[in-house]
């Protein structure tokens, strides 16, 4: 899973076995090695609305099961919602067009465009 934060926005890109895990129940999750501390990012289906949490070095973001049922096995590329003044978007990660190292496109979902 990859992170990507810009100003109150957060975006989760999520590969296909991740995917997977978030149908069938279970949390994914990421980490970054920080000097004194680590930065836990977690996905995990569960509540009514969107939410996000941040503690002991953990940010948590949570989306309704009924939406990441519907996300996972359709066609649709990414479900959006708020958490207070924090805007989250979960995408399914694409193959990287342009990547000359193939570790960037294991277990990612084929790109829709056409590739030359």
């Amino acid at each position: 899973m990859k992170l990507r934060i810009h100003g109150n926005a957060l975006r989760l890109r999520v590969k296909q076995g991740e995917v997977a895990a978030l149908a069938a129940g279970e949390a994914v999750e990421g980490r970054c090695e920080l000097p004194g501390q680590a930065l836990v990012y977690r996905l995990a289906p569960g509540g009514a609305t969107v939410g996000v949490t941040f503690a002991e070095g953990v940010l948590a973001v949570a989306v309704p099961e009924e939406t990441v049922a519907a996300w996972a096995g359709g066609e649709q590329v990414g479900m959006a919602g708020t958490a207070g003044a924090v805007e989250v978007l979960v995408e399914k990660d694409w193959q990287c067009l342009d990547s000359k190292d193939p570790r960037d496109n294991e277990d990612t979902f084929p790109h829709p465009a056409p590739v030359c």
